[in-house]
């Protein structure tokens, strides 16, 4: 596993473009001690606001107005993220102070809806989305002594987000006793990540550390649909690109 793990890594690494970087002279390369390691960790997610918008295209039979907008926002409470990692330091620090790992990772967070609006009118909403991402990240711990106790670092990341969306509202009227129309899919998109953090080295073996992330995913699409009295009928294609922050806990265990 170990072998095959380091074969990759060397392949993400040229993807990264350290090789290229380190040939055009740029980088000032010393040894440091490296290895592999698996993490994980937990946390609390801060979804931004869901923007999702399209044109409205009823088929017969669901109300709605074609060529209309359809502007659905929806606000969400915060909830548990969490996930794990597998990864690797590389053994060799630049610009001084600088040691590189590479991860891959995945992580899950879902989050109830709080309130929202469609084309700015005054409905009832509920239900939920939930995502799950699947992420390359690149890191770079910031070393300035063998025996540092706390070690910062920062970096980001790229892959897929996953997002399953079941937005449900109807019209705060006193008529609708159930939603009459939802925000319903399930969809992926290219997903980015930034991150800083720090890390307190608890043993050889074992990191303890703390993380804030930003996240955005682009390009989730959904239907919003009609789904009163036990129908569902299609009203319009609609998009948006979740993103929020997240604040976590987390282990490593080093080999």
């Amino acid at each position: 596993m170990t072998k095959i793990l380091k074969a990759a890594v060397l392949a993400a690494t040229s993807a990264f473009g350290f090789s290229s970087v380190a040939q055009a002279g740029l980088f000032d390369f010393d040894p440091a001690p490296g290895g592999t390691y698996i993490s994980g960790f937990v946390g609390i997610s801060a979804p931004g606001d869901a923007d999702f918008e399209g044109t409205q295209a009823p088929v017969t039979g669901v109300p709605g107005m074609a060529g209309a907008p359809a502007e659905i926002q929806a606000d969400f409470d915060s909830d548990v993220y969490y996930g794990g990692a597998i990864g690797i330091r590389l053994p060799f620090k630049y610009w001084k102070y600088f040691q590189p790992r590479l991860e891959l990772e995945v992580s899950y967070t879902e989050s109830d809806v709080s309130s929202g609006n469609f084309n700015g009118g005054n409905q009832v909403f509920s239900g939920n989305q939930n995502a799950t991402y699947y992420l390359i990240n690149n890191y770079s711990d910031i070393i300035w002594s063998e025996n540092q106790l706390i070690v910062p670092y920062f970096g980001g990341g790229i892959g897929v987000g996953d997002f399953e969306t079941d937005i449900a509202y109807f019209p705060n009227n006193g008529v609708a006793s159930a939603p009459t129309f939802a925000v319903q899919d399930s969809d992926s998109g290219l997903a980015t990540v930034s991150a800083i953090g720090a890390t307190l080295k608890a043993s050889e073996k074992l990191d303890f550390y703390v993380e804030g992330r930003y996240l955005k995913t682009y390009g989730i699409d959904a239907e919003r649909r009609f789904v009163a009295n036990g129908n569902s009928g299609f009203n319009a294609d609609v998009d948006d690109d979740p993103d929020g922050f997240t604040l976590s806990v987390g282990t490593r265990l080093n080999f």
